[in-house]
């Protein structure tokens, strides 16, 4: 009778203890988690997101190991949707970009707002450029506007999505100087690069990422960085501040998880991501690739989201382009 009594207590114990214990905590992770990708393979978002799954397997800072889901189209609205759709899963995260995420549902109308998602964090700032092919005879920003101003909507300049930081920056350089450009929308960053690089537009506003090793090649020129300062990685490339252009634009890089998920899983996704960015391959990675080096912590994601949305809303509204998919 004895025994039965202390079997019955074991047994009341371990059960008290699974009940104390959240779910999450006592099972996540336990298989792999898919990181959604707005773009195609090769585009800045998709090369951002494998340097972090290298790094995170690299590092054994995860359990289990990360797979990489493209879900190109809709101008990023197609990946968004689907996070969505994953309501409380914890083993789906996007890998986001803050100016392009908030300004999708305001662009399709579609119910994908910050109330949606759980910041993770984010990662570092892809700087945007305003670059030209080496052969280009532009060869200041005032060169590519005063040849605008001339020829209005004539000068043909690729960017990624609509309503993304490739966007932004020439929407914002047009009000600035009062010219128009012709402004070629493609499917990524990558697509937008290579059309500059075959001689079919004249310049692009990509990110600094987007085109490193054609700047290396002495393939790709830039003619200013939409930077508060010059990128360390090319002290020679002078900024759109310094030319009389102030104008700071880039891709802030990070992660969300969909609404719902279990707070323990979100905390350790989130220290996960930390330790992403501590870690020295990352730091290498956005010393390469001319980063600026921000890092924000899942309180100060949400903050800085909530502060640029009003900011995208007046730019969505103002190019007449709300609730049009």
């Amino acid at each position: 009778m004895k025994c039965i009594r202390s079997i019955l207590t074991m047994i009341a114990v371990a059960m008290a203890v699974a009940v104390a214990a959240p779910i999450g905590a006592q099972s996540f992770p336990v298989k792999p988690i898919e990181l959604v990708v707005h773009t195609g393979p090769g585009g800045g978002s998709d090369i951002f997101t494998r340097v972090v799954a290298d790094i995170l397997a690299k590092e054994k800072l995860l359990p289990v190991t990360t797979v990489i889901l493209n879900k190109a189209g809709g101008g990023g609205s197609l990946a968004q949707n689907y996070v969505v759709s994953k309501r409380g899963d914890p083993y789906t995260v996007y890998a986001m970009v803050a100016s392009l995420m908030v300004a999708i549902p305001i662009r399709s109308g579609t119910d994908t707002g910050l109330d949606k998602f759980v910041p993770l964090g984010l990662l570092g700032f892809d700087l945007n450029c305003i670059a030209v092919r080496a052969d280009s005879p532009y060869k200041t920003v005032k060169d590519l506007v005063d040849a605008a101003r001339a020829n209005p909507k004539a000068i043909p300049i690729s960017m990624g999505s609509v309503g993304s930081a490739s966007h932004y920056l020439p929407f914002q350089l047009e009000k600035l100087t009062g010219t128009r450009f012709n402004l070629v929308s493609m499917k990524s960053g990558a697509e937008a690069v290579t059309t500059l690089l075959g001689g079919h537009v004249q310049a692009t506003t990509e990110q600094l990422a987007e085109m490193t090793q054609y700047i290396e090649a002495g393939k790709i020129r830039v003619l200013g960085v939409a930077a508060e300062k010059r990128v360390a990685g090319m002290p020679d490339i002078p900024t759109l501040k310094e030319q009389g252009y102030a104008l700071r634009v880039g891709a802030g890089r990070g992660f969300m998880a969909p609404a719902g998920v279990p707070r323990e899983s979100a905390a350790l996704l989130e220290a996960a991501f930390e330790r992403v960015y501590k870690s020295p391959a990352w730091r290498d990675y956005m010393r390469r690739n001319l980063y600026e080096d921000v890092y924000m912590n899942s309180a100060e994601l949400g903050r800085h989201m909530t502060e640029l949305k009003p900011e995208m809303e007046r730019f969505i509204k103002e190019l007449g382009l709300a609730n049009k998919p």
